[in-house]
């Protein structure tokens, strides 16, 4: 396993940041599907998803340790308190990230985590009551909840920019498939800790109201709460020595040199010409067993000698697209081959444009408001947000929620008389048995399916159109809630009840099939670099906002009551939200893929087969372009013109590439 340092030297000097970019670019995409990035990403966004579920097997225990007949909402107070923790530290993370680079933060987020789980394991009411311990506990879970949101918008964007163009979907989509088993494991964890811990110490032979089963109980969630810690402190070590994004060194900190040999000593291969097998092929470009190896990619360069006769006879017209900064000049742009041998890449200047800060009102506002990519920025933040509604509302402080799903049987019971930690649907049952049934129901009905959706997506992402799977699982999870809805007046308390059931853990497969998964890998692949993390950030915290609103909205629902009939209700009004979801996925989320079967141009032999079903990633670079000059670019390299062939990929510079510009 690699341990990797930020290296001190720096490139060879001898080309223009455009030959460098290439260069990056290729090497990356040389790489494949990168394990090394992934164990690195997915380590600690598990840690934060099991920290963040982990809500939902400690609360329990809390409400019968420190108060069993208060019914007042303390539950809904941490979870409140958790979800703003994350949704200022996707905001403040994302843009320190673009501000100040990645590498600077990556790792700092999991020890924010650490900290604040620690410090809700130690959590006390002091002696005799002397502290509250709901104040610590919310103290404690908003630093839990700054480090969770944190890790959002770094771990997407520095997937992105470490993966190879044909592997990115389905390196973010492996980085996310950690939520889902997060959950599960929380659940797991929280079984065994009861059936170790708990049964030793007899809990399942006392009385609730034993003080003996409160210190069990005590115990019980301390354990499940800081074995939260483990998995971030295995992962931190390699957090704080991953290099610095070779995309952001080059295009935000302007610096090629050191760029290149990040990625020359990353990647552990030779500076200019990539490795190539007998038959011409790149060693390394498979990618993965879906996706067949390009061919050898030709040289581009820039020959500031043709500048004017490529202006005056109109082959290459280079000019500012996008917005952001001045044009560099028009170039004309001559292809070269690995064995062109009157290639000469000292000859190249290293001379680099001014460039704006980009967070200046002057570029924010031309890149944003004059070139049109706000409504971009829309799409992805508010198609998040009407996830969250329904995936939050479902998903956090739910055992009570799941309870009313399982229920064969009505129940008579008198609801004041229901402890604040029982499940009004399983009345009756001592604290044991609750939650071991919470914990059983829980992997069943929540985990199970969201651990399907989530491995599907993997296997099929490289084949669909993401924008297009988008709107259409959006759709497709309106009917979905509307028939389990109308399904839940009929089936409750009766033995069709798995019928309901059956359908929630449709709509959780869906969920991670479709929208949960697409909103966090998207906003990674639509922005330049200098915004990718702000704009990230900004769109999760959203989708946060939206879980906030439906949190602290759901008790004045009563939809846990013994015989309410709301939650069928609610799962009804989550169906034209979810269709408002795809309207606007479709209205503003531009593509971020090329033709189907494109790839199969450029791919011989066996993977041609492939190749024809395979809807390739457009590149970073081309769709940092934004909404003004990514189908500007594409209509000018769309035709052979003085030696530059169609399925060239050339080295477009970031946010623009023709310009420069940062």
């Amino acid at each position: 396993m690699r341990v990797w340092i930020n290296p001190t030297d720096v490139g060879r000097h001898h080309t223009t940041n455009d030959d460098k970019r290439e260069q990056i670019c290729r090497d990356i995409d040389n790489n494949g599907f990168d394990w090394q990035v992934w164990a690195v990403a997915a380590s600690g966004f598990f840690t934060d998803s099991y920290n963040l579920f982990a809500t939902n097997v400690i609360l329990p225990c809390l409400a019968f340790v420190y108060w069993p007949d208060d019914n007042t909402g303390r539950e809904g107070k941490i979870n409140i308190i958790t979800l703003v923790g994350s949704c200022l530290g996707q905001l403040i993370f994302g843009f320190l990230a673009d501000r100040y680079g990645r590498r600077k933060l990556y790792g700092f987020e999991l020890i924010v985590v650490i900290f604040g789980t620690l410090g809700v394991a130690q959590s006390s009411a002091g002696y005799n009551d002397s502290m509250s311990i709901l104040s610590w506990m919310m103290f404690w879970r908003f630093f839990v909840g700054v480090g969770i949101g944190a890790e959002y918008p770094l771990s997407a964007v520095i997937t992105a920019e470490f993966a190879a163009r044909q592997s990115r979907a389905r390196m973010m989509a492996a980085v996310f498939i950690m939520q889902p088993i997060g959950q599960l494991m929380a659940s797991l964890v929280g079984l065994i800790v009861l059936l170790t811990v708990g049964r030793a110490g007899g809990l399942h032979l006392m009385e609730d109201g034993d003080e003996a089963a409160k210190k069990i109980v005590d115990s019980i969630w301390r354990w499940v709460i800081g074995v939260g810690a483990i998995p971030a402190l295995i992962a931190i070590g390699f957090r704080l020595t991953i290099p610095e994004s070779p995309r952001y060194t080059l295009d935000v900190d302007q610096d090629g040199a050191r760029a290149l040999r990040d990625t020359e000593q990353y990647l552990r291969q030779p500076w200019s010409v990539p490795t190539a097998d007998e038959d011409g092929r790149p060693n390394g470009l498979g990618l993965d067993d879906d996706t067949p190896s390009l061919r050898p990619l030709p040289r581009a360069h820039y020959d500031d000698d043709d500048a004017a006769s490529a202006v005056s006879d109109g082959s290459m017209d280079m000019v500012e697209v996008g917005g952001g900064g001045p044009p560099r000049h028009s170039a004309h742009l001559t292809a070269h081959t690995d064995d062109d041998d009157d290639y000469d890449a000292n000859s190249a200047s290293t001379t680099s444009p001014t460039h704006p800060d980009p967070f200046s009102w002057a570029e924010l506002k031309r890149y944003f408001w004059t070139e049109g990519n706000y409504r971009t920025l829309a799409g992805t933040a508010l198609t998040w947000f009407l996830l969250d509604l329904a995936f939050y509302g479902l998903g956090i402080n739910n055992p009570r929620t799941i309870a009313r799903l399982w229920s064969s049987k009505r129940v008579e019971v008198v609801e004041e008389l229901i402890p604040s930690w029982a499940n009004p649907a399983d009345a009756g049952k001592g604290i044991y048995e609750t939650l071991r049934l919470d914990g059983v129901r829980a992997i069943i009905t929540d985990a199970a399916g969201s651990l399907v959706g989530s491995a599907l997506l993997i296997k099929a992402i490289n084949y669909v159109p993401r924008r297009a799977w988008l709107v259409w699982s959006f759709a497709g999870m309106g009917v979905l809630f509307a028939v389990i809805g109308g399904s839940y007046f009929r089936a409750v308390d009766t033995d069709l009840h798995a019928l309901t059931i059956t359908l929630y853990v449709l709509v959780q497969l869906l969920f991670n099939l479709g929208p949960n998964t697409l909103t966090f890998i998207l906003p990674a692949e639509l922005f330049p670099t200098r915004y990718r993390a702000t704009c990230h950030g900004i769109s999760a915290s959203l989708g946060k906002l939206g879980s906030i609103v439906v949190v602290a909205f759901l008790p004045s629902l009563h939809i846990n009551d013994p015989h309410s009939r709301h939650l069928g209700y609610l799962l009804i009004a989550f169906a034209p939200l979810m269709g408002i979801g795809a309207l606007v996925a479709w209205a503003w989320i531009p593509e971020v893929q090329g033709p189907r079967g494109s790839m199969a141009k450029e791919v011989d032999g066996r993977g041609k087969a492939r190749g024809r079903w395979v809807v390739p990633s457009l590149s970073l670079e081309e769709l940092a372009l934004g909404l003004g000059g990514r189908g500007e670019l594409r209509e000018r390299l769309g035709w052979r013109r003085r030696g530059v062939s169609m399925n060239m990929q050339m080295p477009v510079g970031e946010e623009g590439g023709v310009n420069g510009r940062v």
